[in-house]
């Protein structure tokens, strides 16, 4: 000790200012390397965290006396070693909860609350479910759902229908087709009672409208998209039979097909009654037979009468009524049809084909030239048989096939 107090006196001013200031260096090193080894040691507990369950998740963190890390993006940082136990005790405590409470809101019962913070709780817990179930699509990453429920008047103009808004943000790179976001529409509208799923707004993060409520006078423009949808669907499955069937004549590159269907969308309903006068049928039959009369009778009044040998008794005149009727009634035979007629009928077919053709060259050299070969018409005669087939053609309902062949571009 007495050596380094004799070495320290011998020091300057200079030197003891520099050795204190290695010392504060070599300290600062030692305490950054353990702090960089701990920190290597952390992994990532939960990522895209939102703010309430990054807070909710953190302030369970420090209950539980456990080292962790906040970084950017809602990532929260643990120990590597204690990352599974704590998943399991997070989930045992409810978290996170994706930003909003669902019907757990009502698992502790509150004697005290009003109806009006009832309602309230409620709206809450169903926005919420609502929530976890729009982000259980594989494209959505976030979900945010307002609702507002129907409200009941006496009087007409005083009720207002259910509303609803769903606000999403989708992962990077996806996007929502229309039917993910009607499939949205019709789960939220199912969701609520008395809401229907046009008045469901979806839309993006950056402010794009994905659906908008239509009226009710768009409801024309809602059909000619269906029957659109269904005519072109028709094509689709036509023009697949089309190359399943050319591929293998003419090769997958060495034709161009197309379709064109002309759809009936009239329905209907048609009543037909006929009657055949040659032929009759027995109705109703009735028959109706009478009989009416009574005899009369005469004798001497008297005691003499009353003796156990009376006198003979005169036969009085007798006299009766005796009536037949009879109804029978025919009807000529009737045949009464109703018809429904259907709708997406096909009333026209109209298919074209374009073959390409061979090339070969001729000569060698500088006189070499290009040749081009044409199929042969019975290669032609043979794709559009094949063709009338596949489409069902029909000359009494006007269907034309037309078969021609070019050379295509690649192929010059």
């Amino acid at each position: 000790m007495e050596q380094i107090k004799s070495l320290l006196a011998s020091l300057t001013t200079r030197q003891k200012v520099t050795l204190a200031l290695a010392a504060a260096l070599v300290v600062a090193l030692i305490a950054g390397g353990v702090q960089w080894n701990k920190e290597r040691d952390l992994k990532p507990l939960y990522t895209n965290l939102s703010a309430e369950d990054a807070g909710a998740v953190v302030a369970k963190l420090k209950t539980s006396n456990v080292e962790y890390k906040v970084a950017e993006g809602g990532v929260v940082l643990v120990p590597s070693a204690r990352v599974a136990e704590l998943r399991l005790e997070m989930a045992s405590a409810g978290l996170p909860r994706t930003g909003r409470i669902g019907f757990e809101l009502f698992d502790k019962a509150n004697l005290g609350t009003t109806d009006f913070a009832e309602h309230v709780n409620f709206r809450r817990a169903l926005e919420g479910e609502l929530e976890r179930s729009v982000m259980g699509i594989g494209e959505v990453e976030r979900a945010r759902v307002h609702v507002t429920f129907a409200k009941d008047s006496l009087y007409l103009e005083s009720r207002q229908p259910a509303k609803a808004s769903v606000m999403i943000k989708l992962k990077p790179g996806s996007r929502l087709s229309p039917q993910n976001v009607l499939a949205v529409q019709h789960l939220t509208a199912s969701a609520v009672e008395g809401l229907a799923p046009e008045a469901v707004s979806i839309l993006d993060m950056n402010g794009n409208l994905l659906s908008r409520p239509r009226p009710q006078q768009d409801a024309e423009m809602g059909a000619s998209s269906a029957m659109l949808e269904y005519r072109q669907g028709m094509e689709r499955e036509y023009l697949a039979k089309i190359r399943a069937t050319l591929d293998p004549l003419l090769g997958p590159e060495k034709y161009r097909a197309g379709i064109n269907l002309e759809c009936d969308f009239t329905s209907g309903e048609q009543s037909e009654e006929s009657f055949d006068p040659n032929k009759s049928v027995m109705v109703t039959s009735q028959r109706t037979e009478d009989i009416s009369g009574a005899a009369s009778t005469a004798g001497v009044p008297g005691t003499g009468s009353n003796l156990p040998r009376p006198v003979p008794r005169g036969v009085g005149g007798s006299g009766g009524v005796s009536r037949k009727t009879e109804n029978t009634t025919y009807q000529t035979s009737r045949v009464v049809k109703h018809l429904k007629l259907p709708q997406g009928g096909v009333r026209r077919v109209s298919v074209s084909v374009l073959v390409d053709q061979k090339l070969r060259w001729e000569g060698t050299g500088s006189k070499a030239r290009r040749v081009l070969e044409p199929p042969s018409a019975e290669t032609l005669k043979v794709v559009k048989d094949v063709l009338a087939g596949v489409v069902g053609f029909s000359q009494d309902r006007g269907d034309q096939i037309l078969v021609e062949t070019l050379p295509f571009e690649a192929t010059l």
